[in-house]
């Protein structure tokens, strides 16, 4: 049976109300440093366990967040879920999640809209074109929003990655390798209503400043391993004239699907191909050949955003917006 505050008050030769100010850190009602000490002993040696919503209601706050996150047939973001997940609990937070599929690169409600969220803020993973407004209605308006994994352009806090530097320092490792014929595996095209990746753009611009094209190649929307299969099996029966000697995908379920792909044709990684992907999750250094990738950090972005909406949580609506690009790294493998 659930211990009641009274119970607590009683052990701890108080009052029930000076048991309520004591848990939930009413300073405002000056208790003696002793008894709030012993108040709380109280409640540790009997088990107490706050009623949450209960509290709430008196608070007018949830203690809860929520974490909105797509595309979890890919590892790194299974790893920002259950990261972000663990850091807010740690901090003290009830946490909702809402983890609809990816498409486009992109989190998608398919019309589902949570204007109505128990949630006092929010992390959502959305692509540098969408803002809260498309998944939280008018509630975006009302409630601390922290975006991550996206550079954006409008005034609002943000963690994401130097994707751009990223895409660089792959191609700059694989043309200091000597190769000459770079490809890129990219799960969606770009038309004009919408920026290219910069990770591709990155990537781009050192080959172009050394005198090569990059050949797209195209998986259909498609961010996961079998389509890298099935781009990999599409390179292996390419003429060897004409098959690219590098290959730079999206992500790393991409390129661990293109290898597996090139491997099956019976081609060589690297000598006939190289490939390189990005993220760095922790199955690409399974593989029998270890795979070159750019790594990013899940734990640093989700506790960097943690921190930025813990803040605004607290209080902090005045300052400006937090907007924090975290770096990326090269981890040669062997497949370059």
């Amino acid at each position: 049976m659930a211990v009641s505050i009274r119970e607590v008050a009683a052990k701890a030769g108080v009052s029930p109300g000076t048991v309520s100010h004591v848990l939930n850190g009413n300073e405002a009602a000056r208790i003696a440093l002793t008894t709030q000490e012993r108040v709380r002993q109280a409640a540790r040696d009997l088990g107490y366990r706050p009623n949450r919503i209960a509290r709430s209601l008196g608070r007018r706050r949830t203690d809860t967040i929520g974490l909105l996150i797509s595309g979890l047939k890919n590892p790194f973001f299974v790893e920002v879920l259950e990261t972000a997940e663990s850091l807010a609990v740690d901090a003290g937070y009830e946490v909702l999640l809402d983890t609809a599929p990816s498409v486009h690169g992109t989190f998608q409600t398919h019309g589902k809209i949570h204007s109505s969220w128990p949630v006092d803020g929010a992390l959502v993973w959305a692509a540098g074109f969408q803002n809260a407004h498309n998944f939280l209605g008018s509630q975006a308006e009302s409630i601390p929003i922290v975006y991550i994994g996206s550079v954006r352009d409008d005034d609002t806090d943000w963690v994401s990655f130097d994707y751009h530097h990223g895409g660089r320092s792959a191609a700059e490792h694989l043309l200091s390798q000597g190769y000459r014929r770079p490809a890129y595996v990219s799960p969606y095209a770009f038309g004009e209503d919408r920026h290219e990746e910069p990770r591709s753009v990155g990537f781009k611009e050192v080959c172009r400043a050394a005198g090569l094209e990059t050949r797209v190649l195209l998986t259909n929307e498609q961010e996961t391993r079998a389509a890298g299969l099935r781009a990999g099996t599409e390179i292996a029966a390419m003429p060897a004239s004409e098959r690219p000697d590098a290959v730079f995908c999206h992500n790393d379920p991409l390129a661990i699907g293109v290898y597996c792909g090139l491997r099956r044709a019976g081609l060589r990684v690297p000598e006939d191909v190289a490939v390189i992907g990005f993220d760095g999750v922790e199955d690409s250094q399974y593989l029998e050949i270890p795979l070159t990738t750019v790594r990013t950090s899940g734990e640093v972005l989700c506790r960097r955003a943690l921190e930025i909406l813990s803040r605004r949580l607290a209080g902090d609506t005045s300052s400006p917006p937090q907007q924090v690009v975290l770096p990326t790294e090269l981890l040669v493998g062997g497949t370059t």
